[in-house]
């Protein structure tokens, strides 16, 4: 079955006459340019839409083809899909036109047949131009203006897509670094049917979790950690539109969480590798994450810490004035992060790692030795890496009650590599098993959260504090650092109980 390869990028109308001065585009061919209208048809329940089957009818000029796509995935902005394409006659679907067996059974009952009606339609014009980055490579560059439809809705269409005619996938990453050196481009992980199909639900993008680890295992651990840092991308680039267009912090944080994931599985398979392969990827993300880091404590200050004191002191001119300082840094801070995330660079990482990725060069780079660690099976190295996490976490935890608050920071941060550890290679073992130990594993976690939070809180108050000199603002330092001093204080007691819980846990690989 035909894949169909393209990386997809967002890009402002403004920018569109720097992009076609790149050389890339001035030494390539430009094909005529087109006016297409599409129609994506679907059942009133979005029926196709659930299964991830797209069935679209398309015209150009005065001819008419229909395609059908299924599946496929998402790296860094470049989507893979299988898809199947037949001219027909005009704007009515054709099933038996459908040739490939796996995607026709979708079509194959004429109750759902019957219930196809138009459900998205967009409005473009597409001027192409083929890309020959270098010799055996092709790449058919498309810059689309329009407008989909859906639902009564409408919204513009401008984007381009690099799609693959010959040649590795990669390219187009490699290709999209170029173009991104002469003009702002945006990785993007929706299609346009996509976008149409929320636009049809009325349905605003939500802030997305990780999904569940995509091992499996008859994996090496190279299909491991290439299975692994992929879906840290696709977490990561999930959670961006959101981030640079919407007020909800649950985005922020849960890039925050991708990029911690991406760096934990880094740092999990750090072992196998010389140094140099990873570390370009290691100080990306270390800078992205300080960024986004500083954006997160200042959230979680003025959106959880803060009401409950508000509340209790609300006509306290100390505390107020506290709370209008915190709401600047926090606009400050998310600022920042937003501008780190769609700058160039922050674009860059996305693109780099999407090419560094499906290129694989770094496994030629290594030595027979590292090669042949990395093609052994993945159960084996990790019963390996978890035995070390819990190991280090279980050193960190000696003589608990005694444990000074830097202390208590490195166990929370070996309890949450173990945690990540146990969800990345969760699917290896027993279900009800992994759910116990995570869950208490998880509570634990939690509670050295809550009790970092109070002490991240006094660094906060420090640093809100500069620039207030009145009596009341003073006062007010005082009533925070209280507070924060006593969550510490208080959750001491509970944090123990929860760690002799979690000690006493048989871990769910031992006898696996």
């Amino acid at each position: 079955m035909p894949v169909e390869t393209e990386l997809k990028l967002l890009i402002d109308p403004q920018h569109i006459a720097r992009l076609r001065r790149h050389p890339l585009f001035k030494r390539g061919r430009r094909l005529a340019p087109q006016k297409l209208y599409s129609v994506y048809y679907d059942t009133p329940d979005l029926a196709l839409w659930r299964h991830g089957v797209a069935l679209r009818l398309r015209r150009a000029g005065r001819r008419w083809v229909q395609t059908v796509k299924g599946g496929g995935s998402v790296v860094a902005g470049l989507h893979q899909r299988p898809e199947t394409e037949a001219a027909i006659d005009d704007a009515v679907p054709d099933f038996a036109a459908i040739e490939d067996p796996m995607l026709a059974r979708y079509f194959s009952t004429r109750k759902l047949r019957a219930r196809l009606k138009p459900a998205v339609v967009t409005r473009f014009t597409r001027a192409s131009y083929l890309l020959q980055p270098q010799p055996g490579v092709v790449i058919e560059a498309s810059l689309d203006r329009g407008t989909l439809e859906g639902g009564g809705r409408s919204e513009p269409i401008c984007e381009l897509e690099l799609e693959m005619k010959s040649g590795p996938a990669w390219h187009a990453h490699q290709v999209a670094l170029q173009l991104l050196a002469t003009a702002p481009l945006l990785a993007a992980d929706r299609s346009k049917a996509e976008r149409g199909f929320d636009l049809h639900r009325n349905a605003a993008p939500k802030p997305r979790k990780a999904r569940a680890s995509p091992l499996t295992p008859d994996m090496t651990c190279r299909d491991a950690f290439e299975a692994l840092v992929e879906a840290g991308l696709a977490h990561f680039l999930a959670n961006q539109h959101g981030l640079l267009n919407d007020d909800d912090p649950e985005y922020l944080h849960q890039m925050r969480v991708a990029l911690r994931r991406l760096r934990s599985v880094l740092a999990t398979f750090a072992p196998l590798f010389t140094e140099d392969v990873l570390a370009a990827r290691v100080t990306e993300i270390r800078r992205l994450s300080a960024v986004l880091g500083r954006a997160r404590d200042w959230d979680v200050f003025v959106t959880e810490t803060l009401p409950p004191l508000t509340q209790r002191y609300a006509k306290h001119a100390g505390i107020a004035a506290f709370c209008h300082r915190a709401a600047w840094l926090r606009m400050y801070a998310d600022r920042a992060a937003r501008r780190a995330v769609g700058s160039r660079r922050g674009q860059h990482f996305i693109l780099a790692s999407g090419a560094w990725l499906l290129a694989g060069d770094w496994f030629a780079r290594l030595d027979a030795a590292q090669r042949a660690a990395l093609l052994r099976p993945v159960t084996v190295f990790a019963r390996e890496v978890l035995d070390g996490a819990h190991a280090r976490v279980l050193k960190r935890g000696r003589h608990f009650g005694r444990l000074t608050p830097p202390k208590l920071h490195r166990l929370r941060i070996a309890a949450k590599k173990l945690r990540y550890a146990a969800d990345f290679f969760a699917p290896l073992y027993d279900r009800r098993r992994v759910s116990r130990f995570r869950d208490t594993l998880a509570q634990l976690q939690d509670a050295l959260g809550s009790f970092n939070d109070a002490v991240t809180t006094a660094r906060l108050v420090e640093e809100a504090r500069r620039g207030l000199t009145s009596a009341s603002a003073r006062e007010a330092r005082g009533i925070l650092l209280g507070w924060s001093g006593g969550v510490q204080h208080s959750g001491g007691r509970h944090l123990k109980l929860l760690w002799d819980k979690w000690r006493a846990m048989s871990p769910f690989w031992k006898d696996a």
